[in-house]
């Protein structure tokens, strides 16, 4: 049983961490009609959960790369759920946004260590492995809007299930990996060397492996440029549900829900499909998609265009997940916590720093105008993923 949770432990943790994450842009509307909220300080709930992450989550790839921290992954998830379910303390909007601060926290914890964990555990099989990783984080992205859901129908209170799950996955964590030395351990040549000590610096174990920087950074700009594509969407998408499709604000965490849900399965046939086709052919493929399928997703208003779109566009969000973070791991072979803290880490979060300005354009003009901005944004992306190599 034991071995099972190992395999699996990884996209279960990521699922649990983001329920956090998920559930945060779900609650926008709450926030808007309980707090009189306009689009730029929506936004800036984002912005403040993003910009913690996305300066912390480097720092603690690094951390991760030298020293053993398992516990960084039951802390962080808890850390993060915590602060959500707080939130149904919240007397103002600086309150919120103070909680918002620390889930980040909790997300950067979390990120670094679960990516090292299926990168030294499943190497044999790192495209579907990873893939599997990004679908529990996708997973976690869908259910988690669904749960906030609750509060349209129970109040506030009911943001409390979320300490509930983190203390299962606690649970879980300890009956899985408590008194085994390292989180780690599986029937891997990493997982023997953990024999040896938690003082061990992690540096000797990852020894191996040469970093090329200057692909790695061509790939940020991916990187940022899926960020954008799936932190905007995620604000916005239930926005443009209650506005522009005129559907009930009570369904708007719904329409979120199913965008993720289809996300979760595409993340998945995008980490299958990079082991047939390639890491690199599989992102630009995705940008490919996207291009066309969010001009219709914007300016079709009605259901039909509006689920009709989402699939094509989330295949060119989600697709890339597990592709771009396999590809950072390979670029710098060396700082392979480093590159899970970016590819992973900033790869949703860095899209949350530009998030305020995009709301601020909706405030001046209407929402599908500001969502124009995301077109530009996906060039870029595509332009840069067709200058990349494959990696050595």
């Amino acid at each position: 049983m034991k071995r099972i949770i190992r395999k699996y432990g990884p996209p279960i943790f990521h699922c649990i961490n983001d329920f956090g994450q998920g559930s945060l842009a779900a609650l926008i509307p709450f926030f808007i009609a309980n707090f009189g909220l306009n689009y730029y300080q929506s936004a800036s709930i984002i912005f403040c959960n993003t910009v913690v992450a996305s300066v912390a989550q480097p720092a603690l790839g690094y951390v991760a790369d030298r020293w053993r921290v398992p516990w960084f992954i039951p802390v962080g998830f808890t850390v993060t759920l915590v602060s959500i379910s707080a939130m149904a303390l919240a007397t103002s909007y600086e309150m919120i946004l103070a909680l918002s601060l620390l889930a980040g926290v909790g997300a950067a914890l979390f990120h670094p260590e679960a990516a090292l964990l299926v990168n030294r555990t499943q190497s044999h099989e790192i495209g579907n492995a990873m893939g599997r990783f990004a679908v529990g984080g996708s997973a976690g992205f869908a259910l988690g809007p669904f749960i906030a859901g609750g509060v349209y129908v129970f109040g506030g209170q009911f943001l409390w299930v979320f300490t509930l799950i983190a203390l299962l996955g606690v649970l879980l964590y300890l009956y899985a990996f408590m008194g085994e030395g390292e989180a780690d351990t599986d029937d891997t040549d990493i997982a023997d060397s953990a024999d040896t000590g938690n003082r061990e610096s992690r540096a000797k174990v990852l020894s191996t492996g040469t970093n090329d920087w200057v692909s790695f950074g061509k790939l940020f700009f991916v990187i940022a440029s899926r960020s954008i594509l799936f932190s905007v969407l995620a604000i916005f998408i239930p926005i443009l549900y209650i506005t522009v499709i005129n559907g009930e604000a009570s369904a708007s965490s719904l329409a979120l829900t199913a965008y993720f849900a289809i996300g979760a399965v595409l993340t998945y046939m995008g980490g299958a499909l990079s082991d047939r086709l390639g890491f690199l052919k599989t992102v630009r493929l995705g940008n490919l998609i996207f291009l066309p399928s969010v001009l219709v997703f914007i300016f079709v208003p009605n259901m039909w265009g509006f689920f009709g779109a989402m699939i094509p566009m989330a295949f060119g969000v989600f697709s890339q997940y597990g592709p771009i973070t396999v590809l950072g791991q390979k670029y710098l072979a060396k700082n392979a916590g480093f590159a899970s803290g970016i590819t992973l880490g900033l790869g949703i979060t860095l899209g949350g720093l530009v998030a305020p300005y995009v709301g601020h354009l909706a405030d001046i003009y209407d929402v599908q105008t500001a969502l124009m901005t995301l077109i530009p944004v996906g060039v870029i992306g595509l332009l840069m993923s067709f200058w990349l190599k494959e990696p050595k």
